[in-house]
């Protein structure tokens, strides 16, 4: 199924202004396979797990001689252009110059009499080497019986030789591939064996796979040459998969914008048909729910209530009307008697003591990020916050810091746990990361955060692994925490808990291998959750994305994890190093990880900045464009297929390198190809896209570039608009009643005017809109602790910190809505992107298709819910006969999958067989929070009550079923036995052919002979008694009547 159409511009565009047609970059791909197995020949050493391979000219007996082992069974050298060996100099107290005369590899080759290919590592370290090996006079090796890769011997091959700690020493050319090819011809085992060839006593180490450091380690590179995706143009069909996301309820929420009204918003849900509408109801102090007008609402999800009585508590409900029926009540939300006219919903929170550093330094707190996950699993979200102390630092700074909190509340300002990080770990925007999502599938959002030995989980207990102390105190006399322990620890979303601490999987190493000595480079996290089986959420952790300080090296690390069955475990690591693998993907990172499935695969690829990473772990492209502070990404352009990149750039000497003048950039998602560029030659230090034109198809951007007159871009490069003097550069946010996109920035929501812009909401301005006592967070980032589609409707809502930080406000629209949209939230990669938008250098989210004038119809791509019961098609927390009309009404669809229970991509019979043995199952209560009872929650008793009273499906011997037995049966077509078909094949009368209902039957042993089928067009007609069309179909099917059951 197509996630979107294709748009193209109208001929005749007036000519661009600022803008530059651009060639195409070249961009290579390149895959690394990392040594299986290495050793060198020592024994009594350990050599077989020696974190460097000691290889040795012994200048007599006793040569050292290096084996390193790759698997390359299946992989085809003919797309490769080049293939080269890597190994990697290390640092010693042995580390004699490395020349090409001394620098000599071989292969292994099958002869009688050599080392086994699927050598072992101890083994033959301990002297279990073949006939290759000699060990005698000034030879290590037997040359005769490998297959030649040294370059003085004659081997078509070429030696790049670098004396030069931490620099790869390696081979390349026709002679290495021919050696690979016949390697894969046979077992695919390609060992190589090295060793000095000095003549005296010489010698050095390689980095082995057992190195700490995993740019030291042998790879074999493999380059095709080619440009990311020149062969693999965006599918015209995506590929879509059921994905995982949370059960949310209706979100129904009510503000009063005025002395006489009531705004009242709710969810119009990723799972609800296409043409649902509602009816609202309001109860009065508890009484019955009454419905406020006659007619279903199909417009929007909002209405303006100008006749509550505002002197009594005021009770809201929506009922979703499907194909004419209305469903239940949502569950409610009350607007107290005499409720102030405001906006928003207001958080108390408790303000974490302040403390003085060991320097004597005196600090306080300040409410500062935060994020949101459903911790119970009862369809609300909670709100997760980050307490950032006052003396919080950038990396670049030195000094001590306080402790970072992380605090748990209910929108109704419960505070339900608290999370001290500790000592160990350094306040500041690049430091703590919150990764908060359902990452299990239970139905609860788990918290997931870097840790240390002195942290204190939710239920204050230590966080420890090994025999590490809370007390231990790893800062240095500046501040900076860059030795001792570090962990990723998983906490129980409803109590804080620890459930389970590894080790952090990017080691640290020393601070010096991340591009300088201080600690500014090695600290610098980022955080994200992907979909990278396409289904179900992983977590994605970075550290580092600068490039080195001169005089050092730098290494740029990613890693995904999957918290399944109550352990995490590793799914891929990427490494790049200035001077090991992957160096072009060094310095490309953003202040922000970006995550979306920019090659219509169905799984999701890591946008690092400049650089992009497939879904499986490897490099996808890196544009050498470098680091920048702000990046978007989106279906920016909806005429050019797929997604974009909107990213800014800090170095003008990294992006004039490649040829660009490129502050700003537009660029295709999928192939990294420049679309546009926004000269500057400065560090562009903010960029925004958003669609604030409703003019122009798509969206529009503009930066902080030196250009002379900024101006303000649409997505051909067009220069639209002079940037007024005081536009804004920092967030922006859906607020108003049209589909473009508002500015934010502080405090201030301002709307677009085609030129100029004009304040909506401000310090400034009075009444509801005036967020006087309001402050925003992170220096001149100003940014809200969050924006994100909360509740209500599509709209976003704004959580901003009271000056004082005694309260969160989460701020809601109460303009009335003129379209209607799912919620963001079931857009999973508007999701992503909220769970990372507080992530460094907090950034807006986006979804995954273009909202704007015109658009399309929103995508509903197929969703499951983390949680759910199994049958509840209808996601009302029973399964019973409204679940059996979804499945029905579905059967055969592969766009409506609400009852696609076993998803496999189409609704069938083997989730009609799940809903059966599900009948009669409810969901299990939100494990906490229980709320006061009140009308809605009566409703749903009487509900739950009525559904458990219904007769469940039982088996029983019938002879002559009655309409209503049989209200439930479906029709399926005979299909000869021979066919072997797997499932039948189902489908569903027209209901006028069928006015008594169709016959359901079962075979009450199912194992004493093959099962018939049977085509009926109608159990029986108007006229017909009820036993007639039993016994038509018990001769019809030769069967004792007796052997056979209905339900």
């Amino acid at each position: 199924m197509s996630r979107r159409t294709l748009r193209s511009f109208a001929p005749g565009k007036p000519a661009c202004l600022g803008f530059e047609p651009l060639e195409p970059r070249q961009l290579l791909a390149v895959t690394n396979l990392v040594a299986e197995a290495d050793t060198y020949t020592q024994s009594g050493v350990g050599a077989g797990d020696a974190a460097v391979l000691d290889t040795l000219d012994a200048n007599g007996p006793g040569d050292r001689v290096t084996y390193v082992r790759f698997d390359v069974s299946g992989i085809d050298f003919d797309a490769y252009e080049s293939v080269s060996l890597n190994l990697f100099k290390t640092a010693g107290a042995r580390n004699d110059t490395i020349i090409t005369g001394r620098f000599d590899v071989y292969g292994l080759l099958d002869m009688a009499g050599n080392t086994p290919q699927d050598w072992d590592e101890a083994t033959l370290a301990e002297g279990g080497v073949g006939l290759e090996y000699t060990a005698v006079g000034g030879d290590g090796l037997d040359v005769s019986r490998l297959f030649n890769l040294d370059e003085e011997s004659g081997a078509d091959v070429t030696e790049v030789v670098e004396n030069v700690d931490g620099a790869a020493q390696s081979i390349s050319g026709p002679d290495l591939i021919a050696f690979l090819e016949s390697r894969q011809a046979d077992d695919g085992l390609a060992t190589f064996v090295t060793y000095v060839d000095a003549g005296n006593y010489r010698g050095w180490g390689y980095g082995s796979r057992e190195n700490a450091d995993p740019a030291m380690r042998p790879v074999l590179t493999l380059d095709d040459g080619q440009p990311p995706g020149h062969d693999d143009a965006y599918p015209e069909d995506p590929v879509v998969f059921p994905r995982q996301v949370e059960y949310l309820n209706r979100g129904v929420v009510a503000v009063r914008p005025s002395g006489s009204t009531v705004y009242v918003g709710w969810r119009l849900l990723g799972t609800d048909p296409a043409d649902v509408a509602f009816r609202i109801y309001r109860s009065t102090d508890g009484g019955a729910p009454v419905p406020l007008q006659r007619g279903a609402i199909t417009q929007t999800t909002d209405f303006v209530d100008d006749t509550a009585d505002l002197t009594r508590d005021n009770t809201y409900y929506v009922a979703p009307v499907i194909d004419g029926v209305e469903q239940p009540l949502s569950e409610g939300y009350t607007l107290g008697a005499f409720a102030t006219i405001e906006q928003h919903l207001t958080i108390p929170l408790v303000i974490p003591p302040g403390g003085q550093t060991p320097s004597g330094e005196d600090y306080t707190y300040s409410a500062n990020d935060a994020t949101v996950g459903d911790l119970d699993g009862d369809g609300q979200y909670e709100v997760i916050l980050k307490w950032d102390p006052s003396n919080s630092k950038d990396n670049s700074q030195s000094g001590y810091t306080g402790n970072v909190y992380v605090d748990a509340y209910t929108l109704e300002g419960e505070l339900l746990w608290r999370i001290d990080l500790g000592h160990n770990v350094r306040a500041g925007a690049h430091y703590t990361q919150m990764v908060v999502y359902d990452l299990d599938g239970d139905g609860r959002s788990e918290v997931v955060l870097k840790t240390a030995p002195g942290t204190v989980d939710g239920q204050g207990n230590d966080v420890l692994l090994n025999r590490d102390s809370p007390a231990a105190d790893y800062r240095n006399s500046s501040g900076y925490v860059l030795t001792g322990p570090e962990y990723l620890t998983v906490f129980d979303g409803l109590s804080g808990a620890e459930l389970q601490s590894i080790p952090f999987p990017l080691e640290r190493i020393s601070a010096s291998t991340w591009g300088d000595s201080y600690g500014n480079r090695v600290d610098r996290f980022l955080s994200g959750v992907a979909y990278l089986d396409g289904e179900r959420p992983s977590i994605v952790w970075a550290r580092g994305y600068y490039g080195p300080q001169s005089g050092f090296q730098a290494r740029n690390e990613v890693v995904a994890l999957d918290w399944r069955g109550g352990e995490l475990t590793q799914r891929w690591r990427f490494n790049a190093a200035t001077n090991g693998a992957n160096p072009e993907y060094i310095a490309q990172g953003s202040n922000a990880l970006v995550i979306a499935d920019v090659d219509g695969d169905g799984y999701d690829e890591i946008i690092h900045g400049g650089s992009a990473l497939d879904h499986d772990g490897t490099g996808l492209y890196s544009t050498g464009l470098g680091h920048g502070d702000a990046i978007h990404v989106s279906d920016l352009d909806p005429s050019n297929p797929g997604l974009e990149v909107f990213m800014v750039h800090e170095s003008p000497s990294a992006y004039e390198s490649e040829g660009r003048d490129a502050g700003g950039e537009l660029r295709d998602a999928q192939t990294g190809e420049l679309l546009f560029q926004i000269p500057s030659n400065n560090d562009v230090g903010r960029g925004v896209a958003a669609d604030i034109d409703p003019n122009h198809v798509g969206y529009e951007f503009w930066a902080t570039t030196n250009e002379g007159t900024r101006r303000i871009y649409n997505v051909s490069g067009e220069a639209l608009y002079d940037t007024p003097g005081n536009m804004m550069y920092n967030f922006a946010v859906w607020w108003d009643a049209d589909l473009s996109r508002e500015l934010l920035d502080g405090t201030t929501i301002s709307e677009w005017n085609n030129p100029g812009r004009s304040n909506l909401v401000s310090f400034g301005n009075s009444g509801i809109n005036s967020t006087a006592g309001l402050s925003s967070s992170n220096g001149s980032k100003s940014t809200p602790s969050l924006v994100a589609d909360l509740f209500g409707d599509w709209r976003e809502e704004v959580i901003w910190r009271r000056s004082d930080s005694t309260a969160l406000e989460i701020w809601t629209t109460t303009i009335a809505a003129t379209s209607r949209l799912p919620t963001l939230m079931h857009d999973t990669h508007y999701r992503s992107s909220v769970a990372g938008q507080n992530v460094a250098y907090n950034q807006p989210s986006h979804p995954g298709y273009w909202i704007g004038e015109g658009m399309d119809p929103a995508p509903l791509p197929p969703l499951y819910f983390g949680g759910g019961l199994e049958g509840d098609y209808n996601a009302d927390g029973l399964v019973n006969a409204a679940d059996y009309s979804v499945w029905r009404d579905t059967l055969g669809s592969t766009d409506s999958l609400a009852a696609d229970g076993s998803r496999n991509g189409v609704v069938d019979q083997a989730d009609y067989d799940l809903w059966r043995s599900n009948y009669g199952a409810t969901a299990a209560a939100p494990v906490a929070f229980a709320e006061t009872p009140s009308a809605v929650t009566a409703l749903a008793a009487a509900a739950s009550a009525a559904a458990a009273a219904e007769a469940a499906p039982v088996a029983q011997s019938i002879q002559s079923p009655t309409p209503l037995q049989a209200a439930f049966a479906i029709a399926i077509e005979e299909i000869d036995e021979a066919e072997g078909a797997d499932t039948p094949a189902i489908s569903t009368p027209a209901p006028a052919a069928s006015p008594l209902g169709d016959l359901l039957l079962y075979d009450a042993d199912p194992d004493a002979r093959p099962a018939k089928r049977l085509s009926v067009e109608s159990a029986a007609d108007a006229d017909s008694e009820p036993e007639e069309p039993a016994d038509e179909l018990f001769a019809l099917l030769d069967a004792d009547e007796s052997a056979w059951l209905e339900w």
